[in-house]
This record gives structure tokens, sequence and C-alpha cells, in this order.
């Protein structure tokens, strides 16, 4: 039978010295920012003040599943691996509980002699706690003993679990600071990359011989998936496209970015509308990952006949405002989006944009806008508004944007909306 804890004996003094050790390690672990720091403080004085022989401190990670963090022996030495032998059930039944379990004399205990782990790890005394927050138990303390000198008891308790609850609220602390940094990071990268993806997509419709042009994107994101160009080609005819990745974010504006560079290099190298669509789809299909794919419409028009060439792989089809407010749509040819399979030939479309007309060709990102009560903008007031809407690129385009603005009250939207129109001037 196990020796009982008198008065007199050394370990009567636990409290008092455990309460000054509790004290101190709380200003320490406070004070600490490095979390590897903080881990190895945690358990060096959770072994002191119980006089245990070995400390181990599990976290779960991003699946719910507990892995050791740090495991120390009572000189503060780093454990290796090979000696990460602990009584798992023990552990498994604080970190699904939440209760303190303590076990005085393990080997002869009624409640835990059928395991076998504390028998073969020859383990006299365990003690395991829960680190519990208000997001639940997010790890466990254990630490134990073989010598027959030290045995827990109901004692050491009170104070462990108190120094428990600390260690758990400053690991939430520097959870929550590490998640405050990683956010601040990424909200300056995000504006950085923000700016970078407005020098390469046109602020303005540039000039262009013959042409009235107007272009405007907005980001669903900081930055978009959306992309649009406009390219100046030998004859005096105007290059443009609008396409959009499907993917969001900086990954989308990166793909969309270096797309842009490859749509310009193969328009002036084929000067031809198909032939160009089929090359930029066997780039994308060889580049592109997971499943990532664009839609883009590509145009060419000369001002000199009004005359334009274009394909369209996947996109939304471009909208004709005719003068007096009426709506023409050029669905015909429509291609398969680019990336989703090589070898494929885009065929090309010939129509003629009359002097009183505006060319009109937007991303589905208004179209998808969502207002008050879930409903989506949707297709029939994009074609309302284009209709009702002036006549000029510029002021077409702003009015489509003010429309969205109102309908959506300006709440967070889940698409990039990017919209570009123009006519013969």
């Amino acid at each position: 039978m196990a020796e009982e804890t008198r008065p007199g004996d050394a370990d009567s003094k636990l409290d008092i010295e455990g309460m000054q050790s509790l004290l101190a390690v709380t200003r320490r672990i406070n004070a600490e920012l490095d979390p590897d720091a903080v881990l190895g403080t945690i358990v060096d004085c959770l072994v002191s003040i119980v006089k245990a022989d070995r400390g181990f401190l599990m976290l779960r990670d991003d699946d719910g599943e507990l892995q050791f963090a740090i495991a120390r022996d009572r000189k503060g030495q780093p454990l290796e691996e090979k000696k990460f032998k602990v009584s798992r059930g023990v552990i498994d039944e604080v970190a699904t509980s939440g209760e303190t379990r303590l076990i005085d004399d393990a080997a002869a205990s009624d409640a835990y002699n059928a395991r076998m782990s504390i028998v073969s790890l020859s383990l006299r005394t365990i003690l395991c706690v829960a680190l519990e927050t208000q997001q639940g138990v997010i790890g466990v303390i254990y630490v134990d003993s073989n010598a027959i000198t030290r045995r827990f008891t109901d004692d050491d308790v009170p104070l462990i679990e108190a120094f428990a609850a600390q260690a758990a609220a400053t690991l939430e602390r520097l959870r929550l600071q590490r998640a405050e940094r990683e956010r601040d990071r990424m909200a300056a990268q995000l504006s950085i990359a923000s700016e970078i993806q407005k020098t390469f997509l046109p602020s303005t419709f540039p000039p262009m011989d013959g042409v009235r042009g107007a272009v405007a994107s907005v980001a669903a994101l900081e930055v978009g998936g959306d992309f649009y160009d406009v390219v100046a080609l030998p004859g005096g005819r105007t290059g443009f496209l609008v396409g959009d990745v499907s993917g969001k974010g900086v990954p989308g504006a990166l793909f969309g970015a270096r797309l842009m560079s490859d749509v310009r290099y193969q328009a002036l190298l084929h000067d031809d509308v198909a032939k160009t669509l089929s090359h930029v789809n066997d780039i994308v299909a060889e580049r592109a990952t997971r499943g990532m794919f664009v839609t883009m419409f590509y145009g060419v028009l000369d001002p000199a006949t009004g005359e334009i060439e274009y394909g369209n792989a996947g996109h939304l089809a471009p909208i004709i405002r005719k003068a007096d407010g009426t709506l023409d749509s050029w669905g015909s040819p429509l291609g398969m989006p680019l990336g989703i399979l090589p070898n494929q030939q885009y065929e090309s479309g010939r129509r003629i944009l009359g002097r009183d007309e505006t060319f009109v060709v937007i991303s589905d990102g208004p179209g998808d806008a969502v207002g008050e009560g879930g409903e989506r903008y949707g297709d029939d007031r994009v074609n309302d508004t284009i209709s009702a809407g002036p006549a000029d690129p510029e002021g077409l385009v702003k009015a489509i944007l003010d429309s969205v603005a109102e309908y959506t009250g300006n709440r967070p939207q889940a698409d990039d909306q990017t919209l570009m129109a123009l006519s013969l001037a």
C-alpha cells in the first residue's frame, strides 16, 4: 500500500510552493511571445510543480487530432520521439470529457489495471488535465512518474487545474495574436496585389482611332479573377477581350495577368480570331491546374467598316444596344471555355456594328450580384438597364455599375463585375 503523505513531509509544502510557482510561471508565460518557448515553459513548470518524471503537452491539429507539441523530462531536457510512450487511453478520456484524471499507484488501480500501457511503462502515478477554452478542449497536459517517493494526490488537482486554465488562456491568446498577425500580413499583401493588378488592367479604354470605349471592373475580393484588355492591331484595327478565370483572389488574378500577355502575343502572331483562341486554349490547357479554366470573349473591330470579327470561348454573349434602345445578342459562334480540352478548333463570326449602336460585353458578376433577401440582380435587369441607359459607352458602363450597386446596397459580392462597351466614333 502506498505511503500516506503526512503534514510534516516535504510534499506538504507543495501547495504553498506550487502557488508561488504558479504566480511566477503566469508572469513568465504572459510575457513570452514565442509560442515554442511558451510550450516549453508550461511543461517545465508543471513538471517542477508536481515533481513529475516526465511532462507532455498535446494540442489538437487542424483535423482535431491530438498531436505531441512538446515533451520534457524532469531536468528540462527534450524527450526523444521514441520515448513518447504514454497512456493514450487516459489522454483520450480527458480530451473527450474535459475532466481531470488522477491515477495514484496506476499499476494497481482497479479502474486502470487492464491498461497494458500503464503496466508496461511501470507508471505508478499519472495526472492528466485538459487545456480548455471557450472553443472547447484544445489539448491536454499529461505528467507521470514511476518514482515511489512521489505520488500525485487529490491535493495537487486544484493547483494543476488552475495552472492548466492559465496555460490554456495563454495559448489561446497566442493563437489569436498569430491569427491577427496573419490577417494583417495577408491584408498588406492583398493591398499590394490589388495595386499591382491595377497596373496591368487598363484603368480606362485607351485612345483608339475611330473608336469610343469604356471599361470598368469591380473585384469581389481585393483582387479579382476577371481580366480585360484592348490591343492596337495592324491596319488601324482594335482588338478587345473580356475574360473570367474560374477562381478568385490572387490565383485568378495572376493567371489572368499572364494570360493577357499570351493573348496579345497570339493575336499579333496569327492575326486571326479563331486561330488566336485555339492557340490560347492549348496554352491554358497545358498550364491550368486543379480544374482551372477561363471563359473569354475576343473581338477585333475595324472602325473603317464597322466589322467585328469575334470568337467566344464559353463567355456571356455580347449585347448590341441600338439607337432606339432595343437589344440584339450575338450568341453564335460559341465554343467551350479555354483550358478544358486541348487541341480544340474555335470558330469566329463576323458582324457589322452600326454607327448608332453600342457594343457591350460583361462578365457574369453583374447578373449574379445579390441584393436584399438573396435575390440575384439577374440578366433581365442587366438588359433593362442597358436598354434604358445612355448610348455613349462611358455613360452606359456607369449606369450598369450604379444600378447594380443600388440594388445590392453595396453588400459584399461573391463574383467580380467587369464591363466593356464601345461604339464607332
